[in-house]
């Protein structure tokens, strides 16, 4: 045994007092104190030994929300429980610890008496019993990380009340019998993959029955993500000519979903577009974005939604917010505004690739895309023959005077960018018929999407919202507002500029745009 071998089963093996106590539900005390999570103390030496920084580069940063292996401390992280690392991958000392059967566990469960009735081994039953002999642990390893689990749901509890300025009474709680469950999704959310290779509900069964937490292979994508073959995510209802990707969803045999920032995810039951109660993600055809959703929906009904608000989206940044306002009879619903606000609508509107994609649909509103200084100088765009407004009033018909007015109002082009002289009557003469009434195509989609995970059919809403907030949170997504446990900028910061939809437009969603079709 070298020296840190001899090092390792010294601080593995510290004395412990063992005794007896129950596992306590996430009912929060306003006055309990709440561990956060800390990214600014340095790692104990324990981690040092454990892993390397050049096999694992953000281990420091996520350690905090990883499932561990117990140790008796309660103001410092076990080391990782690698579940989803096949043995030969495994360090000498790694392997060591999941061999081990000897952890300091926080009590000692006797049954004496089994026909005696009694509330703890009911509870002990509901807890561990199922999860022991499905995933071959110890019981001192669930119980360490159920408190994991609590203390990272209690972070997601007081970041809703933060952000939404909730009571304690409002925030949504898991039901007590899902709380196992729970836990055999969070014990295989791994440092670099969620491969939950013991799920046993929707018909999934685990790949053989030697195998419980720990991979003792390599792990592999064993769930079809199929297609129903007859909506609109297995045959888009427009013209995909200009796509690079001329699928929405990647429907395969054998699913698995990498991420921007490179975490993977393997599918834990067959699923199709119209499974419900799932974990999904959109990427935006850029290939630099991501969002992740939890829904009780399918994934072909939850997209109807996205596309709805994506494309009004795009057509309001365009025509710009005064134009929008002054025609609403009330102000927007507050579902309507909080969608407005939205990360995911905001990058889209910013973003080319999907600014592209919006306008090979919609060719009509080639006129509010601005042109370079020498695009507006060619001879065709500063003709505007035949561009003049009629002289006939018709209610159906808006007066030149009017039309000036949401002319001036269109969002004015970036620097070194113009509208140009037939552009501008192309305006004139857009507002002139109210063609902004109109919607654009509302089946247009601005991103691709995928399922990630199925959930059990039915579930609480803040089982949803912690299985959301674990992808959210592992795979980095840049585009959701909240969930994101590690991503102090993200919680309840509303100066954002993509949190107010009218602020500085920058230049690059205009760069580089090919006027295709020939612009109406």
């Amino acid at each position: 045994m070298n020296v840190d071998d001899k090092r390792l089963v010294q601080l593995l093996h510290r004395p412990t007092t063992l005794s007896l106590t129950t596992h306590r539900s996430i009912n929060v005390d306003t006055k309990e104190r709440i561990q956060a999570i800390d990214l600014c103390t340095p790692l104990m030496d324990i981690k040092e030994i454990v892993l390397s920084p050049s096999r694992f580069s953000d281990l420091q940063q996520k350690h905090s929300i990883l499932t561990c292996y117990p140790i008796n401390s309660q103001h410092e992280h076990g080391p990782p429980l690698l579940t989803n690392i096949p043995p030969h991958q495994l360090t000498r000392t790694e392997l060591a610890y999941r061999q081990s059967n000897d952890f300091p566990s926080a009590f000692r469960f006797v049954n004496y008496d089994s026909m005696i009735p009694s509330f703890l081994r009911e509870k002990y039953q509901m807890y561990f019993v199922d999860l022991l002999e499905r995933l071959k642990v110890d019981v001192s390893i669930l119980d360490y990380n159920y408190i994991r689990l609590n203390n990272y749901m209690r972070l997601l509890m007081y970041e809703q009340i933060k952000v939404f300025n909730s009571r304690l009474d409002q925030i949504p709680r898991i039901e007590e019998h899902e709380y196992p469950l729970l836990l055999e999704f969070f014990l295989q959310f791994d440092i670099n993959l969620f491969y939950m290779k013991t799920c046993t509900f929707r018909y999934a069964r685990p790949r053989t029955l030697d195998e419980g937490l720990f991979c003792l292979r390599e792990p592999e994508a064993r769930y079809e993500l199929a297609s129903c073959g007859n909506c609109a995510l297995c045959y888009p209802q427009y013209d995909m000519t200009y796509r690079i990707k001329k699928t929405i969803v990647d429907f395969n045999q054998a699913h698995q979903h990498q991420f921007v920032n490179g975490y993977r995810a393997i599918l834990n039951c067959s699923a199709s577009c119209h499974t419900r109660n799932i974990i999904y993600v959109l990427t935006c055809p850029c290939g630099k974005f991501d969002y992740v959703g939890a829904t009780t929906q399918s994934l072909h009904d939850r997209l109807i939604k996205h596309r709805e608000h994506g494309n009004r989206i795009m057509h309001e940044f365009l025509l710009g917010e005064a134009n929008i306002v002054r025609d609403l009879t009330r102000a927007k619903s507050k579902e309507i505004s909080t969608k407005d606000h939205m990360k995911l609508y905001q990058h889209s509107v910013r973003c080319r690739v999907a600014m592209q994609i919006f306008l090979d649909a919609n060719p009509q509103y080639w006129r509010f895309i601005p042109m370079t200084l020498e695009e507006a100088e060619a001879l065709e765009q500063r003709s505007i023959h035949g561009l003049g407004l009629p002289e006939e009033l018709d209610w159906k018909l808006r007066s030149r005077e009017d039309c000036k007015l949401y002319v001036a109002s269109v969002p004015k082009p970036p620097q070194d960018y113009t509208f140009s002289n037939r552009q501008q009557a192309l305006q004139s003469l857009y507002f002139y018929k109210k063609r902004d009434k109109t919607l654009p195509n509302q089946s247009i989609d601005l991103y691709n999407a995928t399922i990630v995970a199925i959930l059990p059919e039915s579930c609480s809403e803040m089982f949803r919202f912690t299985v959301e907030s674990l992808f959210i949170t592992h795979a980095d997504t840049k585009l959701n507002t909240i969930g994101h446990m590690l991503n102090e900028n993200s919680v309840g910061n509303h100066h954002h500029p993509l949190f107010n939809p009218w602020l500085d437009r920058g230049n690059e969603w205009c760069e580089g745009l090919l006027r295709r079709p020939q612009p109406k």
